[in-house]
C-alpha cells in the first residue's frame, strides 16, 4: 500500500512527500492513501476537476492532518474529499511538531486521545499540556467524553459539542491520558 502526504516533508514511516510542485507526479506514484492538511486536500480536488491532475489509485482512505491551532475539518470538505475519491476521510489532530495527539476512527464522533497525550478544559476551551509543562491553546471549543466510543474503543475522547446527542453527555473536566 503506497501512502502519500501532501507537504514538503512527512510526519509518517513510508509515506512519500508530495509538495505541491510534485503533484503532477502522483498518477505515477499511484497512492492508495492521501495525507495532507485540508487546504491541500481541496486544491488538488480543485485540480483533479480541473483535470491538470489526474488521480485515480486511492481507494483505502484519506488522512486529514489538523494541527494545534488550525481549524478542524468541515463537514463540507469532509463530503467534497468523500464524493471526489471514495473513500473514508479521517482527522488527525497533531502538536506543531506533527507529534499525533488524537485521531478520529470510523465511527466518526470525536478524537480518540492518543496515550501521552494531556488535554483539559479551561472556560469551555480544549487546551493540550506539552512535554515542557507548558499549556497550548488550541482555540478549539470542545469537551472530553470518557464514554465508550460507538467504535467500541474505550478512553478519553475530544469532542465537539456539535457532535448528536453530545450536549447530554456533556462532562467538563480535566484529564491526562
Amino acid at each position: 500500500m503506497r501512502a502519500a502526504q501532501l507537504t514538503a516533508a512527512t510526519w509518517f514511516d513510508g509515506v512519500e512527500a508530495f509538495p505541491p510542485e510534485r503533484w503532477a507526479t502522483l498518477a505515477a506514484y499511484e497512492p492508495n492513501v492521501l495525507i495532507g492538511p485540508a487546504s491541500a486536500l481541496q486544491r488538488l480536488v480543485e485540480r483533479i476537476d480541473l483535470r491538470t491532475i489526474q488521480l485515480s489509485s486511492v481507494d483505502h482512505a484519506i488522512f486529514v492532518l489538523t494541527e494545534v491551532g488550525d481549524k478542524p475539518l468541515t463537514d463540507v470538505v469532509r463530503v467534497v474529499l468523500w464524493q471526489r475519491f471514495g473513500v473514508p476521510v479521517y482527522e488527525l489532530f497533531l502538536d506543531p511538531q506533527g507529534a499525533l495527539l488524537a485521531s478520529e476512527c470510523e465511527a466518526q464522533e470525536g478524537w480518540h486521545v492518543e496515550p501521552g497525550a494531556r488535554f483539559f478544559v479551561q472556560k469551555d476551551e480544549l487546551w493540550v499540556s506539552s512535554s515542557a509543562d507548558t499549556a497550548i491553546r488550541t482555540g478549539l471549543s470542545r469537551f472530553l467524553e470518557t464514554d465508550p466510543c460507538a467504535c467500541g474503543r474505550p478512553g478519553l475522547r475530544i469532542v465537539d459539542p456539535d457532535l448528536e446527542g453530545a450536549e447530554e453527555r456533556r462532562s467538563l473536566l480535566a484529564a491526562t491520558a
